[in-house]
């Protein structure tokens, strides 16, 4: 799937691992499902370490970890279920999370602009989708009715730390 940042096609160098989580984790970027990470000891990770974590989960339980986590995955597992926008504006706002935040799953290009505001900054799309579109998206609008968690009023332009 291809992965944009800024409405920019970025290579993704994040290896998922799907399943029981190996030990040790390999020496590389991974990204492991929130249901095993309390099997890993992430204070002797040194490499980056990302999480999958279920649109069904309180993003409270990501306290304990959010210091030490580099990426956060939502899934958007059907194109009505929006719980993953109120989850990243949580993961911000709440958290304080300034890391990788990736939206994944059921998207459309018209959803863009309000995955940014609510504090996504990457979003992988699905291979069938016309990037043209999703480039596109992100400045087909240059004001705002809601306050976003980056606290601007205009769209254009916008970056996260990351």
């Amino acid at each position: 799937m291809p992965l944009l940042k800024n409405g920019e096609i970025m290579p993704d160098s994040w290896t998922v691992i799907e399943g029981d989580v190996p030990s040790p984790l390999p020496p590389e970027s991974v990204i492991v499902p929130f249901a095993h990470l309390s099997e890993i000891d992430i204070n002797t990770i040194s490499h980056p370490l990302g999480v999958l974590f279920p649109c069904d989960q309180d993003v409270d339980a990501l306290k304990p970890y959010v210091d030490r986590l580099e990426l956060i995955v939502l899934q958007f597992p059907a194109f009505k279920d929006g719980r993953a926008f109120s989850q990243a504006r949580k993961i911000r706002e709440q958290l304080k999370f300034m890391g990788e935040l990736r939206a994944t799953g059921h998207l459309l290009s018209d959803q863009y602009q309000f995955l940014i505001r609510v504090g996504f900054t990457t979003v992988s799309v699905p291979d069938t989708a016309n990037i043209q579109n999703w480039q596109k998206a992100m400045n087909d609008f240059t004001e705002a009715y809601q306050p976003s968690v980056l606290g601007e009023k205009r769209l254009s332009g916008l970056r996260w730390k990351v």
